[in-house]
């Protein structure tokens, strides 16, 4: 069937100032975010607490189509927790640090479009991965935990009790706001939450192992380290099998920070009176877009 050319050109046109509407509410921003990392576990009574906090830094290259956007980005910071200061298990005595490095993918809901407003709340959920490898203090010297199975993993008298990777993944998800300084700079608050598929983030988890068992296997420090209270209170035995973590419940880390959002550029094109003008609608002289 033929069209004339005015009409190809009006229904071209028409295409044209719906692609323009799209690429209007894109844009390609990356955020930095110092701020605070903190864990939840078994060394940690409080479900949530600015107590024992570390710094944490953080950046995300986002990519936003309209009220979405996709982004990808890492975390670096450290959590630690010990049962003298955290929780009521003061006889355990146990204590643990790590540093965490995470990379993640996400994406990300805007509940108002930032081309309407100055600022939105948003919520966010992905996938990533992260690195972690426990230690603790004894006699002043810094003593990684995993190798030395302190609750027997690995040993043959509990096969269900694998050693743990050190590298995992996880579910990070959380809440925000960002505020429009400018068009190229905001501002903005968040929290993010990582859902862990481990319970041995601060090496505890099951039950005491055996203790003649542990100490022929992995060493007397492999004992030293699994069972600390007799550091408070000497009299206290060995509790082999009796319980030492929670298995029911994993452990998490969480992050509380301040964001500084740059937004690159968009590339743009003038027409000849000045005016902001597409490549497609400068070359068919199509009227101009009211955006």
């Amino acid at each position: 069937m033929f069209i004339p050319a005015a009409y190809r050109k009006i229904g071209f046109c028409v295409i044209v100032f719906i692609f323009q509407k799209t690429l209007h509410a894109q844009e390609l921003s990356l955020q930095i975010s110092p701020g605070i990392m903190n864990y939840g576990g078994d060394l940690e009574s409080n479900v949530y607490t600015f107590q024992h906090a570390n710094f944490s830094i953080g950046a995300n290259l986002a990519y936003r189509i309209n009220k979405f956007s996709l982004r990808t980005g890492f975390n670096v910071g450290s959590v630690h927790g010990d049962d003298l200061n955290n929780t009521n298990y003061k006889n355990r005595n146990l204590s643990f640090s790590t540093n965490i490095f995470d990379a993640n993918l996400s994406l990300q809901y805007d509940f108002f479009s930032m081309d309407e407003k100055k600022f939105t709340p948003y919520v966010f959920a992905g996938v990533g991965v992260f690195y972690f490898n426990p230690y603790t203090y004894y006699n002043g010297q810094k003593v990684n935990l995993r190798p030395l199975g302190t609750e027997g993993q690995g040993l043959a008298l509990y096969p269900n009790r694998k050693m743990y990777a050190l590298t995992q993944f996880e579910m990070p998800y959380g809440i925000g706001f960002k505020y429009k300084l400018s068009d190229r700079i905001l501002i903005g608050l968040e929290f993010s939450s990582r859902f862990l598929f481990t319970d041995y983030l601060d090496d505890v988890s099951n039950r005491y192992p055996d203790e003649t068992e542990l100490s022929k296997q992995r060493g007397q420090l492999a004992v030293d380290l699994s069972f600390r209270g007799n550091e408070v209170n000497p009299s206290l035995p060995f509790p082999s099998g009796a319980r030492r973590g929670n298995p029911k419940r994993n452990d998490n880390y969480y992050t509380s920070t301040f964001s500084f959002i740059y937004v690159f550029s968009q590339r743009t094109e003038y027409n000849g009176t000045g005016e902001k003008q597409s490549r497609g609608f400068r070359h068919l002289n199509c009227p101009k877009p009211v955006l």
